[in-house]
């Protein structure tokens, strides 16, 4: 197998330090979820991601896939930064006051109905995360376009930080109101917001006299929507078991299945570091497809036996790690979180490829995945969790993470023709290619 010209040592090295960032995101965050769930019990925990709900869905869905546009745009070099935030800020104009208004018409008439036993009030606070987390979306992905992976780390690692900073200072001071709590995630993700806008205005460039900002605006929204309804559906897909299992079982249940997600979810931190660096670098490659077929599927069977080898270690620990970090109220998460792990791994190689695909300029494609995956897992959940509780929810999630898989290999190797084992199964000449990269100075 070649490899020249795929820059190997270069994307390693972007991915690790992306890496090695969310692995300290993922350590900052799992203190504050611990401190949260020992501090505020079961019940305070899920009426938190409860509250969250709400504005991370107004924010999934009205993105209008602003954010892969920027990075497409930039990873291909067809626009530039000034043209770019000049169109991302019209749309944010528009996009933020439209969600304002349906998140008001939404906590206005149907609070009690969508989100039971949660205060009014610790509702009305989260939704003002909303514009912030939008902007922020759209303004730090133009460091990753860019492929200039240190700021966009820094920024990415600041709202940890700062969150868990101010969950520990409530925690002594025993301010234990869940309207604190909700305040303090919208103070961090202002304080990321504030840094980003310092830290892009270097890189605005000079005014430049070219197309009007309304061109750049359509192609920006020309791609993005595309990428955007198949993000709504995998929003939908990650977050239907949340959202169900508060309907059938109450907050108490979300607080103990949240926290198996969550240790699950970890495992994606190398498919989500892997995809931070991959989506511009594929980009890059869109004039040599024979680059592009070699490269993504060696990234996704590594994606996949890494992500393999540590859930089995996840597996073996896990509860160990549930009555260490959060307590024995936590033991039910346990079932639940064996019967995630098996969909992590698989999803986790599908999402190399779906970069592949919208890099390719199709993300409409991801979009068709998406559709069907979120249908068999809502349908899933529906039927599944009143007769089986928590672990119903777990498994219906796990077959829709497995569809999810075999409809992207199909779809992928109707582009490249390659062998669908070449994206599964690391080969020999893999251990080759790291032998010779470990020894090469």
């Amino acid at each position: 197998m070649t490899t020249s010209g795929l820059d190997l040592r270069g994307l390693s090295r972007n991915i690790s330090a992306t890496f090695l960032r969310q692995i300290a995101a993922a350590l900052l965050g799992l203190v504050s979820t611990a401190i949260v769930a020992r501090v505020y019990g079961p019940e305070g925990n899920g009426m938190l991601a409860i509250a969250l709900l709400l504005p991370s869905m107004l924010s999934t869905f009205l993105n209008l896939g602003v954010a892969p546009a920027n990075v497409y745009f930039l990873g291909s070099a067809q626009i530039s930064v000034r043209q770019l935030l000049g169109a991302n800020l019209r749309i944010f104009a528009l996009l933020g006051a439209l969600g304002l208004v349906l998140g008001a018409v939404t906590l206005r008439w149907q609070a009690e109905q969508l989100f039971p036993g949660v205060s009014p009030f610790v509702l009305w606070l989260a939704l003002a995360s909303f514009p912030i987390d939008l902007l922020n979306s759209s303004l730090i992905s133009v460091f990753q376009g860019l492929q200039q992976f240190r700021p966009y780390n820094i920024l990415a690692m600041t709202q940890s930080v700062a969150f868990l900073l101010l969950v520990i200072a409530l925690t002594l001071a025993g301010n234990l109101e869940i309207a604190l709590l909700v305040g303090a995630q919208v103070f961090s993700q202002f304080l990321v917001l504030v840094v980003t806008i310092r830290w892009l205005l270097p890189l605005v460039g000079p005014r430049e006299d070219l197309k009007p900002p309304w061109d750049f605006v359509k192609r920006t929204l020309s791609y993005g929507w595309k990428a955007h309804l198949g993000n709504i559906l995998t929003f939908i897909n990650y977050k239907a078991d949340i959202f169900l299992t508060n309907l059938f079982l109450g907050p108490a249940a979300v607080g103990v299945y949240v926290i198996a997600v969550a240790l699950a979810e970890k495992l994606w931190l190398v498919s989500q570091a892997v995809s931070t660096v991959l989506l511009p670098r594929l980009s890059q490659l869109s004039s040599d497809e024979g680059k592009r077929k070699e490269l993504t599927p060696l990234v996704a069977r590594w994606v996949l036996l890494t992500t393999l080898l540590g859930a089995f270690a996840v597996g073996v620990l896990a509860e160990f790690l549930l009555t260490l970090v959060f307590g024995p109220e936590y033991k039910d998460a346990l079932v639940p979180l064996w019967i995630l792990l098996p969909g992590i791994v698989l999803i986790s190689a599908s999402r190399v490829m779906a970069n592949d695909i919208a890099a390719r300029g199709r993300p409409e494609l991801n979009m068709y995945t998406a559709i069907a995956v979120a249908s068999i897992n809502v349908i899933g959940n529906l039927i599944l969790i009143p007769s089986y509780g928590l672990p119903g929810a777990a498994a219906a999630t796990t077959i829709a993470y497995t569809l999810d898989l075999i409809l992207r290999l199909i779809i992928y190797r109707r582009f490249t023709k390659n062998k669908w084992t070449d994206s599964l199964f690391v080969k020999i000449s893999d251990f080759h290619l790291l032998k010779a990269y470990i020894a090469r100075p």
